[in-house]
């Protein structure tokens, strides 16, 4: 932005201890600088937390400029681009230095990176320098990747610093305007082994033969007859904290054929219980070790023996009971080896489909040195999740399959490139740094190379990165602590995630590395492949519990927005694969894979759906609909209308036939007008009722219904930022509908869809909550969203704005004892009646015209 003429040194500084007007550093910089402490180069190698706190990518964030005043702008680094400058900062007085410069405006870029000692040392930074000063910083805060998916206590300590935010710009906007390249998501499913799935039954039979031993055990049962809510000793409030756990204990008796008190029945709003198994066992044994030990007898030397026992038998990890969900079984089948031969499946598919134009990167979260010992020597064993198995696999299987693929690694401490690209890579290093070759496992130099940097190696990244788009390697494989590294490679035109990264942050990160543009192929495309390996269910004929691994996946599309695999729309969830065949047992995970690999080689179709997605939009904007079930949509408002109108009806025929038998036997002439206007009144008030009935008639209806009373209780509050907003329900499926809002910004339809979602959560503990008054116990409680909850005046604007559509409910406060009792009986009602699915319903995003206001 200089203008011509300009000299850059006059304004622009990389040190802290010499500020200009633009002063760009790292966040470890004013790290140190804060904590008074000598520089540190940052490890970036195998740290898999550091790696997940510290990645970055290298969106080029623009501005029109710096505002008024001078600039700080703390950078996330980019490797082989500056070279680390270590600075010793033990007599240095950041704040003062600062001031005296007149900084005002604070640019975080790539804002993602504050974690933990980074944010605590720009929180102090941001605190004393505004104090110093007398006046607050304009903060610009820029980033890819916010941090969605983070606790709510960590997502307020980010918009603290970072404040709301101002402007998004979709991925899909980002394609149309050609910043990114169109792109598909595909996911490879796979099965454990035959080994690791006897290993997973094994563990899984140790749980059910323990939960019949422990049905059994006597002393056991002797303890948990100590239970206090068995006796009163445990107020109703506090028991329904945790009905689940309370479930578990009477179950457990129950199964023992102890006597259960009818009150306690009562309050779980049950006639009969179901008989244990190991998720209620486990549920009773957390409770009991852990999470309520006060509620039972103080026997120390009995707790001590049964945490050990279990521990013993594997079904205690970090202070968790696991039957259910065993950490060891997840961790085996998140480490499933099977996804080796997903990771070959893939590679070679696709240089069947691109050959030498294939740029194929495969992430992954180790590197594993200890497996350099066995490249080249065919008979030892190379199948682990890492940098170094992946290369020797993939090495084997391209000579077994005699595909002469070029493969390459770059990490931090291992560098690999074939021998063929040698002369290349002394030839780019020239006048930058030098480089060493030297023979790697039992591999001849002539095959492959590992090449080592003399001195500071930033150089050589992006050497080798020069190779590989120069097409020397079609396939290179690396950690994700290359991302940490800034690592940029526009020619990446299909990318394995082998990553156990589930955060928005981080799996898009590294998503990001495959949809760049490259002016050197504008018709560029790219494939995502993501790897998850599949619990069995018990029942391979019906949808079960798939496992973390799975459960991660849906974790990481809830955020993702792409092309639907068979609409011309632009989406986020699982949903949007739409060829994934459930159940996902053994035959229809194989038809999967099957047709992801076929979509998979639709490039100049893929290419070509984007487009058409994207031209229908003339303005784009994201929907976000909430799927609602529904069996939880309230009917109440629906028979109050049709009671009303059925009175109507009588009144209109009664008094037209009264009035009709009066003028027949008296005459009253006169009286015909005024009559007339009587009974048309009364039949324009039935006429007036059924839209209403009609609206009403179906969940749909009053899905759509219930949304509007949000949106005006919204719009009342003043807590929308554009009130231009329309609210539209669809039939998502047999299922549930969904609602959301068309128009407004994007917090907006956040927060109508938070709102929808918290109105027909489960009751727990909100604070205001809506009661039905009498009736069946049917649709009786309903909780006020979190937004109109901070005071009466806020729940009472909610409760009117709800009041045509819910005339039998009754606006609730919780935090007096009338309110607390009604708290009770509503989450005992919840606990009745809760429905699993609910619990994995999720925000839908979905691209729409935003003309269709």
């Amino acid at each position: 932005f200089l203008k011509p003429g300009n000299d850059k040194e006059d304004y622009l500084s990389q040190k802290l201890k010499a500020p200009k007007s633009i002063t760009v550093a790292t966040y470890q910089s004013l790290y140190s600088a804060m904590k008074k402490r000598r520089d540190e180069a940052e490890a970036t190698e195998d740290s898999d937390e550091q790696a997940e706190a510290q990645a970055g990518s290298l969106e080029e964030a623009q501005t029109d400029g710096p505002a008024q005043g001078q600039t700080v702008a703390p950078a996330a680094q980019a490797a082989g681009r500056v070279a680390p400058q270590l600075e010793d900062y033990r007599d240095f007085d950041l704040i003062e230095t600062m001031a005296q410069t007149q900084v005002r405006t604070l640019c975080l870029d790539e804002c993602h990176h504050l974690r933990s000692e980074w944010w605590n040392a720009l929180e102090g930074f941001k605190k004393a320098y505004e104090e110093r000063i007398g006046a607050p910083l304009t903060v610009i805060a820029l980033t890819a990747t916010p941090p969605y998916d983070d606790t709510p206590a960590l997502w307020a300590r980010y918009t603290a610093m970072c404040g709301e935010i101002d402007a998004e710009i979709t991925t899909a906007e980002l394609v149309k305007e050609g910043s990114l390249c169109p792109h598909q998501d595909f996911i490879y499913f796979n099965y454990p082994t035959k080994a690791e799935q006897e290993y997973v039954k094994a563990i899984y039979d140790k749980a059910k033969e323990e939960t019949k031993v422990l049905l059994a055990d006597p002393s056991l049962l002797a303890y948990v007859q100590t239970y206090k809510g068995l006796m009163g000793g445990i107020s109703e409030d506090e028991m329904l904290d945790d009905p689940s756990f309370m479930a578990a204990v009477l179950i457990y008796l129950n199964d023992n054929r102890v006597k259960i008190p009818a009150r306690l029945m009562n309050l779980l709003c049950v006639k009969s219980l179901p008989h244990m198994n190991e998720l209620r066992m486990e549920r009773l044994l957390q409770g009991i070790l852990y999470d309520h030990q006060e509620h039972f007898a103080n026997d120390k030397n009995y707790l001590e023996s049964l945490g050990n026992h279990l521990k013993v038998k594997g079904l205690i990890h970090k202070r968790k009971v696991s039957f259910i969900r065993n950490d060891t079984v997840e961790k085996t089948l998140i480490n499933s080896v099977g996804k080796c031969q997903s990771i070959k499946d893939i590679v070679f598919h696709e240089y069947q489909n691109l050959k030498g134009d294939l740029r194929l990167l495969i992430l992954t979260d180790y590197i594993k040195k200890e497996y350099m010992k066995n490249l080249g020597n065919p008979e030892a064993d190379c199948t682990a999740l890492g940098v170094i198995p992946f290369f020797e696999m993939l090495r084997r299987s391209s000579i077994e399959n005699r595909i002469p693929i070029q493969l390459g690694v770059l990490c931090g401490s291992v560098v690999i490139i074939p021998g063929q690209a040698r002369a290349a890579l002394e030839e780019a290093v020239k006048g930058v740094g030098a480089v060493t070759f030297s023979k790697i496992g039992n591999l001849p130099e002539e095959e492959y190379v590992k090449v080592t940097a003399i001195g500071d190696a930033h150089f050589l990244t992006a050497a080798v990165t020069g190779l590989y788009t120069k097409g020397l390697m079609q396939v290179l494989i690396g950690t994700k602590s290359l991302l940490g590294e800034g690592w940029d490679a526009p020619c990446v035109n299909s990318l394995i995630l082998a990553s156990f990264v589930g955060s928005f942050m981080l799996s898009n990160q590294m998503r990001g590395r495959g949809i760049r543009v490259m002016k050197n192929d504008p018709n560029k495309t790219s494939n995502i492949w993501h790897l998850a390996c599949i619990e069995p269910p018990q029942n391979e004929n019906e949808e079960g519990d798939y496992g973390r691994d799975y459960d991660m996946m849906e974790r990481r599309f809830e955020h993702f927005l792409g092309l639907h695999y068979t609409e011309n729309t632009i989406e986020n969830n699982m949903e949007r694969l739409s060829t994934i065949k459930y159940p996902l047992n053994k035959s229809n995970v194989a038809k999967t894979n099957k047709e992801m690999l076929a979509l998979s080689d639709r490039r100049g179709e893929l290419r070509e759906r984007w487009m058409k997605a994207l031209t229908i939009y003339d303005r784009m904007e994201v929907q976000q609909a909430q799927p609602v079930p529904k069996t939880q949509i309230p009917d109440v408002c629906f028979y109050d209308c049709l009671r009303s109108t059925i009175l109507s009806m009588a009144l209109l025929i009664f008094t037209t036939m009264l009035c009709r038998n009066l003028f027949k036997s008296s005459g009253m002439s006169a009286l015909r007008i005024p009559v007339g206007i009587l009974i048309m009144t009364l039949a324009g008030n039935v006429v007036a009722r059924f839209p209403k009935l009609v609206m009403l008639g179906s969940p749909m209806g009053r899905l759509r219904a219930y949304g509007k009373g949000i949106l005006k209780a919204l719009e009342k509050a003043d807590l929308l930022d554009i009130t231009a907003c329309k609210v539209v329900a669809e039939d998502k499926d047999g299922f549930a509908h969904s609602v959301h809002l068309i128009g407004g910004s994007t917090a907006d339809k956040a927060l109508f869809a938070n709102c929808v979602l918290e109105f027909f959560s489960p009751i727990d503990n909100q604070r205001y909550i809506m009661a039905r008054k009498g009736g069946p116990r049917k649709n009786a409680y309903y909780a006020v969203p979190e937004a109109f909850s901070k005071n009466k005046e806020m729940a009472q604007i909610f409760a009117e704005a709800m009041a045509p559509y819910m005339k039998k409910y009754e606006l609730v406060y919780t935090r007096n004892p009338e309110g607390r009792k009604q708290l009770l009986k509503a989450r005992a009602h919840a606990y009745a009646n809760r429905q699993e699915q609910w619990q994995h319903i999720m925000t839908r995003k979905k691209m729409v015209r935003n003309s269709e206001i």
